[in-house]
């Protein structure tokens, strides 16, 4: 990408990002990267690199910890470490190591996580570990970065020796010591080291006394620093054995040396890895900061910009709040004008409908900032930087990016701010291709506004017809004039609060707009004669025009506020739409949940039936029945399992019925269940939600209650019921003729809460009775949760009757400990 001229930078404020990146990295390595940053030239590169930011966002935002640290820039030792024979200090080692151990660490942690970041996975595939090399400089050096003593075996010995002369030197040098000091001879002071050389302090005045070699003397004179004679011998030893030790050093560290020198090429691939790493951090932090987002790319040149805030006004302000300077000019370059404490977000297009727009507004209204928004996010993105805008932004990559911002006067080059501005136009006229982005602030100013409003009209019309992107401010009437009624140019304006006379910041497309000198002037004092003079020297077309424009600002901003309003209440609509969807799904589940179980229970009422029919035939058969009798018997069992048939029919029909409207209409019929006040109790009727059947209230605990429906449980949230009834009455059971068929109806549950205990017995007896002669393989009986005291008797039933196979503690989904299953043999 072309930029021109060579402040654009400074102009879109992209040296406020470019100063807050360089607060981020980390390193020489990723500021050098930094300095040497350049926009994308390709559309490739740029989809890479700003999906690895992107990628690094999301790890940073997510808490995942990046291992970019410890860095160090090891170009200086590499360079040290270059020629045969040479060898670098522990330290430079030290931070080879380290480095190297970073970037292991960096490759392992995007390779083990390819699927969640695939672009930096790629980035670090040309990182190369050097796990031998660590290896080699970790046995050499110990963490503080000092020659460990196994470092070799020789260097092993050099130091154990070492260890054990300078302790017979030191035991030499205290008998001398304490022999002076026996004869006065010695200041009082410690055995001390001079020249390389153990000594001790001895008076100037006794120095002939002090069989030894003096080797310095203090700084006043009063005390000379002597080796005894008796210590010669050991302290030469003692110097040969270290002398030993720097000669096995530097051989150990030339030995390393050369083993990073061999790895120099690696290394270096590696530290352009590294450098690379520093600056995408750079770039991921700011971009979470600003709450950045990689917008849609396009090869069509089409800008479509979706709640953008500028990212300088966003810092800026953040330093204000911070306690920052908030002293300056507004963000629109003009003094007068109180930016708002936030960032007004900005909607815009261009390049799609038309390649060439025209903002125009009040002054200090934001038209200025407005496009250098649109110029900085082109530039951001170029440079690979997501921008704080709505995602589905869509941004293309222009090949070039010209501004003719402020002024560019110059004393030496005989330039004044009109000629600079001439200057800046015929190279853009000149340079320009289709797919660049040119943006004119304050376009035709500087000369006569007729001569500078004609030229800037024509530099317009030469740009749209080239196909330029174009942006462009003005205050010159012709040039809205100009803009609307031209192809390919629309007109732009800074709304603005005509009853408080007041810049909203808001941006609007098709509507031109009023400089509003007048009324500012008003605002700030200016006496009204002076202004009515100043709009009768204006004429009355213009005011007229101005007028007209104001009008239609008003009837825009008004449309404006009632689309916002239609728009709050369609939003609403529609959240209330998928409650009642959502809801509607609930319901469906719970009714397909209700059919599942009652087809599940007219199977084993069949089943159950079949069952009890075979078996009575087969009594019939073996007890040699006469014919007629097996007929009559025959007979009544296939009525009764015709009729269980047609019980299953009804129960499957009841649950494939569509349920109510929840909205039924106004003159629809009462429901044949009436709803009913008062608290819900275990026993009562119930409906759930807006259903039409009801089902008993088995259990209610913690706020959910278990219902049933024949032998179908079901837990559901108390607030989701409506009463409907209170408990049924148990009904009388039959005598005489018609208990012929009790067998045959047996239920297969009883309820027996909040009954006595000698009554739950009575009950439950017959019960068991008309089951097992049914042939029931199980039943429920219900004695809820309690003191537990019917649950025991009831057990204490079941444990007499030979006929009870097993009984147990129903599941907690049915019932619980409220609910006890009995098997019967």
């Amino acid at each position: 990408m072309e930029t021109y001229p060579s402040s654009l930078e400074e102009k879109l404020g992209f040296d406020v990002i470019r100063s807050r990146l360089e607060g981020l990295v980390k390193s020489p390595l990723g500021q050098e990267r930094l300095d040497a940053m350049k926009p994308a030239r390709t559309m490739g590169w740029l989809r890479d690199e700003l999906e690895r930011v992107e990628e690094l966002q999301g790890a940073f935002r997510y808490g995942d910890t990046v291992p970019l640290s410890p860095m160090y820039d090891l170009r200086d030792a590499l360079r040290r470490a270059a020629p045969e024979d040479a060898y670098v200090d522990p330290e430079d080692l030290m931070a080879i190591r380290k480095t190297l151990i970073t970037l292991r660490r960096l490759k392992q942690h995007f390779d083990n996580r390819r699927d969640d970041y695939p672009r930096l996975a790629d980035a670090v595939e040309r990182i190369t570990p050097l796990p031998e090399l660590e290896e080699h400089i970790a046995s050499v050096l110990d963490e503080d970065a000092k020659i460990r003593d196994d470092a070799s075996p020789e260097l092993q010995r050099l130091r154990r020796q070492i260890r054990r002369r300078e302790k017979e030197l030191r035991e030499a040098l205290d008998e001398a010591l304490r022999r002076a000091a026996r004869q006065g001879h010695t200041t009082g002071e410690q055995a001390t080291i001079r020249g390389g050389r153990m000594v001790i302090p001895v008076r100037a005045g006794a120095k002939g006394k002090v069989e030894g070699f003096v080797h310095d003397t203090s700084a006043s004179g009063q005390t000379v620093y002597i080796e005894p004679a008796a210590c010669l011998e050991l302290n030469n030893e003692v110097q040969e054995l270290k002398s030993a030790e720097q000669t096995e050093i530097e051989r150990i560290l030339r030995q390393v040396t050369s083993h990073v020198r061999a790895e120099g090429d690696a290394i270096d691939v590696n530290l352009k890895a590294l450098a690379q790493f520093d600056l995408l951090r750079a770039k991921a932090r700011l971009a979470n900061r600003l709450e950045a987002v990689v917008p849609k790319l396009n090869e069509e040149g089409h800008i479509e910009l979706r709640e953008g805030r500028n990212p300088v006004l966003e810092l800026h302000l953040e330093s204000i709040d911070a306690g920052g300077d908030s002293a300056g000019r507004s963000p629109d370059g003009d003094d007068g004008a109180i930016p708002p404490r936030e960032v007004v977000p900005l909607d815009l297009e261009l390049g799609n409908d038309f390649c060439t727009l025209v903002i125009t507004g009040p002054n200090a209204g934001g038209k200025t900032v407005a496009m250098k928004t649109v110029g900085l996010f082109s530039l951001m993105l170029a440079y690979g930087l997501p921008i704080p805008a709505a995602p589905h932004s869509s941004f293309p990559l222009f090949d070039q990016i010209m501004v003719d911002i402020g002024d560019e006067q110059s004393i030496e080059e005989d330039l004044s701010t009109f000629s600079s501005h001439v200057s800046t136009l015929k190279h853009v006229l000149r340079t320009a291709g289709e797919n660049a982005l040119v943006l004119i602030d304050e376009a035709g100013t500087g000369t006569d506004p007729d001569e500078g409003a004609a030229l800037a009209q024509a530099v317009l019309e030469q740009l749209t017809d080239a196909g330029v992107r174009t942006i462009a401010t003005t205050h010159h009437g012709t040039l809205k004039v100009y803009a609307h009624e031209a192809e390919d140019v629309e007109n732009g304006s800074m709304e603005f609060d005509q009853e408080t006379l007041r810049p909203t910041y808001r941006y609007q497309e098709g509507v031109p707009g009023s400089s509003y000198a007048f009324e500012i002037a008003q605002r700030l004092g200016v006496r009204d004669e002076v202004l009515d003079r100043a709009r009768t020297l204006a004429g009355t077309q213009k005011t007229k025009m101005e007028n007209l424009i104001s009008t239609f600002e008003k009837r825009t901003q008004r449309l404006e506020d009632e689309l916002y309003e239609a728009e709050r209440i369609r939003e609403e609509a529609e959240k209330e739409r998928r409650r009642y969807e959502e809801k509607a799904r609930a319901l469906e589940k719970e009714r397909d949940e209700f059919r599942q179980q009652a087809l599940e229970e007219a199977e084993r009422i069949v089943e159950n039936a079949n069952a009890r029919i075979e078996r009575t035939i087969r009594e019939i058969k073996e007890a040699q029945a006469e014919s007629e009798a097996t007929k009559d018997a025959r007979q009544q069992l296939e009525e009764y399992k015709e009729d269980l048939r047609d019980r299953r029919a009804e129960a499957e029909a009841a649950v494939d019925a569509e349920p109510p409207s929840e909205d039924p209409p106004a003159d629809a019929p009462a429901s044949e269940t009436e709803r009913e006040s008062g608290p819900i109790e275990e026993g009562d009727q119930v409906v759930v939600d807006d259903g039409s059947t009801a089902v008993e209230v088995q259990e209610i605990e913690d706020g959910e209650a278990t219902v049933i429906m024949g032998s179908m449980h079901m837990r559901v949230p108390v607030d989701r019921l409506t009463k409907v009834g209170g408990p049924t009455a148990e009904p009388d059971r039959p005598t005489g003729d018609d208990a012929k068929m009790t067998a045959l109806e047996a239920k297969p549950s009883i309820d027996v809460r909040g009954e006595r205990v000698v009554d739950a017995r009575k009950r439950v007896q017959p019960f068991l009775d008309d089951a097992r002669a049914a042939g029931l393989d199980t039943v429920e009986i219900l004695h809820g949760k309690g003191t537990g005291a019917l649950r025991s008797a009831i057990h204490e039933v079941l444990d007499d009757r030979p006929d009870i196979e097993d009984y147990r503690k129903a599941p907690i989904e049915e019932g619980g400990a409220g609910v006890t299953k009995v098997d019967l043999s």
